[in-house]
């Protein structure tokens, strides 16, 4: 019987440790999951807000869109890079679209922003716009997804106002996604 007793607090003993072990080995997975975790999300750079107005018809520029060559002229922006830049419309269409039983002229295009600093920066995306009828606004969606120079690994979801007599305003999340943002996209270079 004395044996038994033994032999029970000898596995009662050796079930202890293992329960550490494994709260111990669980603890550092969670551990290194949240660091890997923060590093990535860290390394993604963090999300702001753009604030801007473009302006896309004559006279305030020369080719306006849908032309070959169109472009809107960004003419606020909390960006400095973009302040005066111009976003062309590379392959622009306009397409007839019901929408709510209103026959609306949509604007689609890849869109190329070449920013004024002084390494040509860019970036790409692809832009959507509901023209204004008489009983609906104008509204628009810019998705940029790339990026060079100052811009390099720029994204954007840029929400597109109704027109006014100063264009149209621009407001959307942005972000870069690389791990260095080297030089400040405010910059002038």
């Amino acid at each position: 019987m004395h044996f038994q007793v033994l032999a029970q607090q000898s596995r009662v003993l050796s079930v202890r440790p293992r329960r550490s072990i494994r709260l111990l080995v669980a603890s550092a997975c969670a551990v290194a999951l949240l660091m890997v975790l923060a590093a990535s999300s860290a390394s993604a750079g963090e999300t702001k807000t753009f604030t801007g107005e473009k302006i896309c018809r004559l006279p305030f520029v020369t080719i306006a869109p849908p032309n070959p060559g169109g472009y809107c002229l960004i003419t606020q922006a909390n960006i400095k890079i973009l302040v005066g830049s111009k976003d062309y419309y590379t392959d622009a269409h306009i397409t007839p679209t019901l929408v709510g039983g209103v026959l609306v002229n949509v604007l689609t295009s890849p869109v190329l922003i070449r920013a004024t600093d002084r390494r040509g920066s860019t970036a790409s995306g692809h832009c959507t716009y509901y023209y204004p009828t008489a009983t609906t606004l104008g509204h628009g969606l810019c998705i940029y997804s790339s990026g060079t120079g100052k811009l390099a690994g720029f994204h954007a979801r840029l929400v597109i106002g109704s027109p006014t007599s100063a264009g149209v305003t621009v407001i959307g999340p942005y972000w870069f996604d690389r791990d260095d943002h080297g030089d400040d996209e405010n910059g002038d270079d």
